[in-house]
């Protein structure tokens, strides 16, 4: 019994290791590509029977069309880009103070971890700002306390409005 779920514990560790690996490499070339990204190459893997047809000789021919320098039969995998998508948009993160090229890009970096740290963190201080601001508007206690001190040239309302 200790054995299955051992085994079931695995096999679900492996899974969502092997999701995470596609969703790197799906962001990391195909998603958007830098200038010298390498082409991806899909297999089909979902049949451990046909392991050596669909999945070793396909791979080894690659790589042995690689080493030789020419261009390898198998087609790499294209993410179908928008054509409407400007590539040389001009974007700037006021957050990150950062200047982003292209559409694909700024859309990209809007997801990203690090940007939405930076939102994270000024919303926090926008409504830290608020609850200060609050603290200090003009209570009953600080009104007489404002009138005591008497500030000259200043009545209740011009009091008010400058805090």
């Amino acid at each position: 019994k200790l054995q299955k779920t051992g085994i079931e514990a695995l096999k679900q560790v492996t899974k969502r290791y092997a999701r995470k690996q596609n969703r790197w490499v799906k962001n990391r070339f195909l998603s958007r590509p830098g200038p010298g990204a390498l082409p991806v190459y899909g297999l089909e893997v979902s049949d451990v029977s046909k392991w050596e047809k669909s999945v070793l000789e396909p791979a080894l021919e690659i790589v042995q069309s690689f080493i030789q320098g020419h261009e390898p039969a198998a087609t790499p995998v294209k993410i179908p880009c928008n054509e409407t998508e400007n590539k040389r948009s001009y974007h700037m993160c006021d957050l990150c103070d950062r200047i982003i090229i292209g559409d694909r890009e700024w859309a990209a970096h809007r997801k990203s971890k690090s940007h939405l740290h930076q939102l994270k963190k000024r919303r926090r201080l926008d409504s830290d700002a608020i609850t200060a601001i609050e603290s200090w508007s003009v209570s009953p206690d600080r009104d007489k306390e404002l009138k005591e001190k008497g500030s000259p040239g200043q009545n209740d309302e011009e009091l008010k409005s400058s805090v």
